[in-house]
């Protein structure tokens, strides 16, 4: 991927936008929370039915029906997750016996198995003999009969705690009320007569019933009323300025005035995000807009840029001037730019140059770690040149011969006596750098060309160089970083290397660290090293989830990744 440009064809300051954060531990531990129910337990089963050995079909085996009371009945190992939203799971009338005495639907954990579904409280059962929905003891005439080889499907939605069914793919429409809202619930069967047996559909086949559409319907839904809910604008205006008191009245204010007032900080939000991607001209057209604003309303908006307004300050000092030398808004991201573009590009000394000459607190931050950083980069992207001139190089003799000489293998790294290179612990200086210079064989590899060498060289200089710079420094990110670092000269070729080293040469490895020094370079001027609008929708993004691991179906559905970016 490349760095993404602004609509007028500017090249912006950050990379693409980074993988979101590695949830806490809290919602790590959800794994069980949302395990999804896969089988009939061999434990909770009534002792009269037979489970096959993939725990899909259930058989009565004798008679279990000593009186109008009496059934046999299995539930799922785990229940079902509110967070899903909707659960659906369908049934196989394998024979439905002599009397059809069927009972499909949901039970709690502590109801009794001796019973069909919908007999005891917190069971609710679709009946095969009459048609009718059972809850608690409670029927309603619901749906037609169904008997062998028809599928019932049972489904549950936790946005409105409602049960429904479906016969051979057909919909028949909600049942119930509040079913799951207080306990957990398991899909549950039940069965009476000798004969009957029946076979569950967890997911395992493609179902019947179209449920990817319906649970698509059902999300559109929850998005429209999503968009549809009224915001309180009042709620955002801003009280930290002496506006308790006249908040406390909000007839006072028209709704226009604080519409205004809310696109103020909307605006801001938005701008903060511009100024740290680098889009500066669209920057600057929002600031034109909003200052039309602030003319239509004076003193009811507030300045879309302040001088203490770290997040969006529009007036940037360069620490490398004077204090009073003050830049404009575009000058900044132009520069930043400069430096987050040159680093993707594989121009490091250019980043150097720039970080050092307008931001020079960047590279002292840490003891100069991102100096460090820089430096590594810098040798990779040398040796990274050297192993492109030498395979193009190879590959011209292949297609022809130039006066029988033929390219000098870099025949790896080796410390010679009078050339030995420091490293950051001698412990460890095979782990680092051991080079010579490619050298003529004497049996046709007589000289490498001139930009060959003079590449491996550099790469060679620099290595030795770095390694002697840092030989002093004990921490242990840098001898790690020295590891990953050096472990490239170990391939004729690292972009074909695996592992470890494959990471260190890839492209993402040029974005992850632009996006670090561009968050760096923010932090040296003092804003937030990331725009309040993203960390607004993490946090959004991050309270919807936790909903839905609590139990609220609806969160499910609100899904911004897919409704706001597009993401699937």
């Amino acid at each position: 991927m490349s760095p993404s440009t602004d609509s007028d064809d500017e090249s912006n300051a950050s990379p693409p936008r980074e993988p979101p954060p590695v949830p806490p531990a809290s919602v790590l531990a959800s794994d069980q929370i949302l395990r999804l129910p896969t089988r009939w337990s061999d434990q909770m089963k009534y002792s009269s039915l037979s489970i096959s050995a993939d725990g899909r079909d259930l058989t009565v085996n004798g008679s279990t029906s000593n009186g109008d009371r009496d059934a046999a009945a299995a539930r799922t190992s785990h229940p079902i997750p509110p967070a899903c939203g909707i659960y659906y799971y369908e049934v196989s009338i394998l024979s439905k016996g002599q009397k059809g005495h069927i009972s499909i639907g949901f039970a709690g954990r502590d109801v009794k198995l001796n019973r069909l579904p919908g007999w005891e409280q917190n069971s609710w059962g679709y009946h095969a003999d009459d048609g009718f929905s059972y809850a608690a003891e409670k029927t309603n005439p619901y749906g037609p009969t169904y008997s062998t080889n028809d599928v019932i499907g049972c489904g549950i939605d936790f946005t409105a705690h409602k049960a429904f069914f479906t016969k051979n793919g057909t919909l028949l429409g909600p049942v119930f009320d509040g079913i799951g809202k207080d306990i957990e619930i398991y899909p549950s069967v039940g069965l009476r007569h000798n004969g009957e047996s029946v076979r569950v559909n967890f997911g395992h086949e493609p179902f019947r019933f179209d449920i990817e559409y319906h649970v698509q319907q059902q999300r559109n839904s929850t998005w429209r009323k999503i968009l549809s809910t009224p915001v309180d604008n009042a709620l955002l205006l801003d009280r930290s300025k002496g506006d308790e008191n006249k908040q406390d009245d909000k007839s006072r204010y028209s709704g226009s005035v604080v519409e205004a007032r809310t696109r103020s900080m909307m605006n801001k939000l938005v701008l903060s995000y511009l100024i740290h991607h680098g889009y500066a001209k669209t920057a600057h057209a929002l600031q034109k807009q909003h200052a039309s604003l602030e003319q239509s309303l004076p003193g009811l908006t507030q300045p879309i840029s302040k001088a203490n307004d770290h997040d969006i300050d529009m007036d940037c000092t360069s620490p490398a001037h004077d204090n009073a030398a003050m830049f404009t808004l575009e000058d900044d991201i132009e520069r930043r730019t400069r430096i987050v573009n040159a680093v993707v590009a594989g121009d490091i000394e250019l980043a150097i140059s720039e970080t050092t000459k307008y931001h020079p607190l960047v590279l002292e931050a840490e003891a100069g770690l991102m100096l460090f950083r820089l430096r590594c980069r810098k040798f990779v992207e040398l040796v990274l040149e050297a192993s492109e001139l030498k395979k193009k190089n190879k590959e011209k003799q292949v297609i022809m011969e130039v006066d029988g000489t033929v390219e000098a293998e870099w025949e790896g790294m080796d410390i010679d006596d009078d050339s030995r290179v420091s490293s950051v612990d001698d412990t460890h200086t095979s782990d680092y750098i051991h080079a010579k210079a490619p050298v003529r064989s004497g049996k046709g590899r007589e000289s490498t060309t001139a930009s060959v060498e003079q590449a491996l060289n550099n790469a060679i200089a620099y290595g030795q160089s770095l390694a002697n710079d840092y030989k002093a420094d004990t921490r242990p990110e840098v001898k790690q970083m020295f590891r990953r670092t050096f472990a490239i000269v170990a391939f004729d070729d690292p972009r074909e290397a695996g592992g470890v080293v494959a990471e260190v040469v890839s492209p993402d490895a040029r974005i992850n660290l632009a996006n670090e020094l561009n968050q760096a370079i923010l932090k040296s001027q003092g804003h937030p090293t990331r725009p309040a609008l993203e960390t607004l929708c993490r946090h959004t993004a991050t309270c919807i989830k936790q909903l839905g691991l609590l139990g609220n179906g609806t969160a499910a559905f609100a899904d911004m990744s897919r409704e706001l970016l597009g993401e699937t």
